[in-house]
């Protein structure tokens, strides 16, 4: 057998994946959150949740009777969130959140807003508050160099982002949030080894995050560095368990180890958080080597049924029917 022994079904995979990834880019991000009080508790009416981009509003929505709110079709910026005052206890808040996604699977984003207590006088400007709680030893250079990249990064011109990203980070080595957008930066450029280090530092920094282990477990995948991807990305989902994204990858790493029981139920689990279609293909080929053939043509036809017009149908229908082949004929 020659060098390549992937099985044919996967050779497919790269080219769907692509298309998939182009329209995901457009945006198909989700952010939610819970409105509370000061005491942690909700307030006793819905509250309305206005969500804008750039001064522009995007969509605007009231909380549940548990006082949560979601929004959903998002792409990457910087968003601001704004619970409106009932004019007796609480004044109107608004709350800055990133989403710095990695890759370009869906994702979920999560950005609570604890509204300020009614003052005497009457309801003042709207709260500003940062998505992370303000490092007060951020010098204002730092500050003003990540503003800037985080426009740039909303403009596409990642380029222009970086080289105001590594302006913040000299001048605050410490910069968490700088070294995140950093290595998304470095991702969208396929910069791997300079995203890679960027997310390993944004680890070091802060461990419990997340984003910063799923975006590293990423670029490890894309550098095909499987075994190296999937510490972080399970470290990722411990941490956040709602997220599709780290899933996928971390499904796609185990499936190319060899590990297929924690592959499949990564990505079946990665499939029923944010429902990305590519799961059916990985999951295919996963199925076709561990010699299940029935399960691999149900996951083609789920793909096909949820990608009607995907440029790809010829060749999977084609895989299709040379599954069927592997099955054996019943006496």
């Amino acid at each position: 057998m020659g060098p390549d022994r992937r099985p044919r079904v996967f050779k497919l995979t790269i080219a769907v994946l692509l298309v998939i990834e182009a329209a995901l880019a457009q945006g198909a991000h989700s952010l939610q959150g819970k409105v509370v009080l000061p005491n942690g508790t909700q307030p006793a009416t819905p509250v309305k949740v206005t969500l804008t981009l750039s001064g522009r509003q995007v969509y605007e929505t009231f909380t549940d009777l548990s006082g949560r709110f979601s929004f959903t079709g998002l792409s990457r910026g910087r968003y601001q969130l704004t619970a409106e005052g009932d004019g007796r206890t609480f004044e109107t808040t608004r709350v800055d959140s990133d989403i710095l996604a990695f890759g370009s699977a869906p994702q979920s984003f999560t950005q609570n807003i604890q509204v300020r207590p009614k003052v005497d006088k009457a309801v003042s400007a709207a709260a500003v508050t940062s998505v992370e709680v303000a490092d007060p030893n951020t010098p204002q250079i730092a500050r003003e160099a990540y503003e800037k990249a985080v426009k740039r990064a909303e403009a596409n011109k990642s380029d222009q982002a970086v080289k105001l990203l590594q302006e913040a980070i000299i001048a605050y080595p410490s910069f968490f949030s700088a070294y995140v957008l950093l290595g998304e930066q470095c991702d969208k450029l396929k910069r791997y080894p300079e995203a890679e280090a960027a997310y390993k530092r944004a680890v070091e920094l802060k461990g419990d995050a997340a984003a910063a282990h799923a975006g590293l477990g990423v670029v490890l995948v894309k550098q095909k560095k499987y075994a190296e991807a999937i510490p972080p990305l399970r470290r990722s989902v411990e941490i956040q368990k709602q997220s599709s994204a780290p899933y996928l990858f971390l499904g796609f790493a185990e499936m190319m180890t060899g590990d297929y029981d924690s592959a499949e139920s990564s990505l079946l689990r990665a499939y029923d958080i944010g429902k990305p279609t590519i799961a059916h293909i990985y999951l295919a080929n996963l199925y076709e080597q561990r010699r299940e053939p029935r399960k691999a043509i149900e996951h083609l036809q789920a793909f096909l049924k949820e990608n009607p017009e995907s440029p790809n149908s010829g060749q999977i229908r084609e895989a299709i029917d040379k599954l069927r082949k592997q099955i054996p004929k019943q006496k």
